[in-house]
């Protein structure tokens, strides 16, 4: 005990101390991940642009050796290349596939050394979304330059991030170290003028004892002192603790004598327990009989005479939660006069920083979802440009077989891929006024739901209108549809699914309600995480992509267990406000 008090800063010097360095590392923190993503950016353009020399040198060996090949011929050299031409020494193409400028189309690499090859791009003047490489090669009249630009789309995009984030990285920085220099020394003011008054009051105790421990023994000093009240005083010092802290406190108080009576409870404890928890002079298991988790760790208190602080308490069967601390009130001698409760009610609090941590990791995914896309995509284009080249000269039918079979798993790593850009990237909001049950009906009339009857249930009379944007909705719907639909045939049902919707004072809701085997709790909290699914042969994607969609447009999707069996998935969308327009998506 003596070593850990000895190592204690006080809580001045530690926010003087470890405030600053705390913010020192987290500034060095932001600059090396910064770095880390540069450093992968500018490897990734130098690996784009061997690729595009390899491709222009592999071209220029051939038509050394071959000589100008015919323009049927020069098309098929790197069908894989975005734009490829033969130019001569003046930049003017003597073949040409793909290339969309005009003039001189050397220009960007006037300058460089001409017996080599060079590449270039992306760049924001010359070269915007490509990289391009140019190789020299010997023709029949003279030199002559093979050019080959590769899409590179992405890259530009990543240099764009590179840049903005330096400029972000720098700003909040810069930030960090205002509010060290202008605000952590106002931080302490308050602290050390109690601290001085303490002192003041126990003159050469805080020698001897931690600066905090010193704080709270003058506290409880100072409550102790209640019970002797001056003389011709006529409140009693409970009432008179509560007069002072009650009304002020955003927080539930409760005070117990040393038998664990019920002296005083506050209005906001009042609110939070109910009503019966207000009668004065009740016993602990009488005021909180409703509440068991509530009492047992109260209970502890007054059992052990020991202080919590912070504990976290189920309230209502576990739809609500209270942070809880308690504290015994001591004489000067030690002994328990009673005993101050204070709790408050953390349930929105958790609900929030669960939600701000969940987005949070669905931007980190989509971002990698979004590079292995790109990178798929690629392969794709790759494979499929050489299975037309086999399919051309098949050996036998065997080899036929084989390249219709690749084709069909093309084709499905052609879905998987758009289900990963769907995610990463779902596009621009093109917000309009709708009527949410026009977008029930459509998501109802899929034919991929064939064979599972769908019940949609609304009040024509409903005002069900809200501001977004049909196809990115209709979709969030179609993705909730398809996993109760899949949540039927599991069980062997084919339905009904069905579709309420409902309209309340703030918000308009979308219910989907399934009559499948239900969803495990532990599984349940997960399934809005990417590539989390509760079947073997699912993505997990589906209800991801789903929640983005909804978040996007300031909603929220939840699953809930439905009362009779099965699973229900509740969308809430504000009531909608005037105006519409588009809204970019930030990835």
């Amino acid at each position: 005990m003596k070593i850990a008090r000895a190592l204690r800063l006080g809580p001045r010097r530690e926010v003087l101390f470890l405030l600053p360095a705390a913010l020192f590392l987290l500034a060095l923190l932001s600059i090396f991940t910064l770095r880390l993503y540069r450093n992968a950016v500018v490897e990734f353009t130098e690996e784009r642009r061997r690729e595009a020399i390899a491709a222009a040198e592999r071209i220029a060996s051939a038509v050394a050796t071959s000589g100008l090949p015919s323009a049927t011929d020069f098309e098929w050299l790197a069908p894989q290349v975005a734009r490829l031409a033969l130019l001569d020494r003046r930049g003017q193409p003597l073949l040409e596939r793909g290339l969309a400028a005009t003039g001189d189309r050397l220009e960007p690499f006037r300058g460089l050394d001409p017996g080599r090859a060079h590449a270039l791009g992306p760049d924001e003047l010359t070269l915007p979304n490509v990289v391009a490489a140019v190789a020299p090669t010997l023709g029949p009249s003279g030199p002559l330059y093979v050019r080959v630009d590769l899409r590179a789309a992405h890259l530009a995009t990543e240099h764009k991030r590179v840049r903005l984030l330096t400029w972000l990285v720098i700003g909040v920085n810069t930030g960090l170290l205002l509010v060290v220099v202008l605000f952590v020394r106002s931080l302490i003011v308050p602290y050390e003028a109690m601290l001085a008054r303490a002192r003041e009051a126990h003159p050469g105790e805080i020698a001897e004892a931690d600066e905090l421990e010193f704080l709270v023994g003058t506290f409880e000093r100072a409550l102790g002192a209640l019970n002797q009240p001056p003389a011709g005083a006529v409140e009693d010092d409970i009432a008179a603790l509560e007069r002072t802290l009650g009304p002020s406190l955003e927080s539930g108080l409760l005070v117990l004598d040393r038998q664990a009576r019920l002296l005083s409870l506050n209005s906001v404890g009042a609110t939070l327990l109910g009503d019966r928890a207000r009668a004065n002079g009740s016993s602990l298991e009488e005021a909180l009989g409703d509440h068991p988790e509530l009492l047992a760790a109260i209970r502890e208190v007054v059992d052990t005479e020991q202080a919590i602080h912070r504990r976290e308490i189920g309230l209502a069967a576990g739809e609500r939660t209270l942070g809880l601390t308690a504290h015994p009130l001591r004489r000067d001698d030690g002994t328990v006069r009673g005993f101050l409760v204070l709790f408050a009610d953390l349930t929105e609090a958790r609900r929030r920083a669960e939600e701000d941590q969940l987005a949070t990791s669905l931007a980190q995914v989509g971002e990698l979802a979004a590079g292995v896309a790109h990178e798929m995509r690629n392969s794709l284009a790759t494979l499929k440009g050489y299975l037309r080249l086999v399919e051309k000269a098949p050996d036998d039918e065997s080899i036929t077989d084989y390249l219709g079979e690749i084709d069909r798993e093309t084709e499905h790593l052609q879905r998987v891929l758009e289900d990963f850009l769907s995610f990463a990237r779902p596009g621009t909001t093109r917000l309009e006024t709708l009527d949410l049950s026009t977008i029930a009906a459509r998501a109802a009339a899929d034919p991929a739901l064939t064979g599972i009857q769908v019940e949609v249930q609304c009040d024509r009379d409903l005002d069900l209108t809200i501001q977004g944007d049909p196809q990115l909705l209709e979709r969030a719907v179609r993705n909730l549809l398809h996993n109760a639909a899949e949540a039927e045939r599991r069980t062997g049902k084919n339905g009904p699914l069905t579709v309420e919707l409902r309209r309340g004072p703030e918000a308009v809701s979308l219910l989907v309600e399934d009559r499948g085997s239900g969803v495990p709790e532990e599984v349940r909290k997960r399934l809005f995480r990417p590539f989390t699914t509760g079947r073997a042969d699912g993505v997990g994607l589906g209800l991801a992509l789903a929640r983005r969609i909804v978040d996007l447009h300031g909603g929220r999707l939840s699953l809930e267990p439905r009362p009779l069996g099965g699973t229900r998935a509740v969308i809430e969308f504000p009531v909608a406000a005037k105006g519409s327009g588009e809204t970019p998506v930030l990835g």
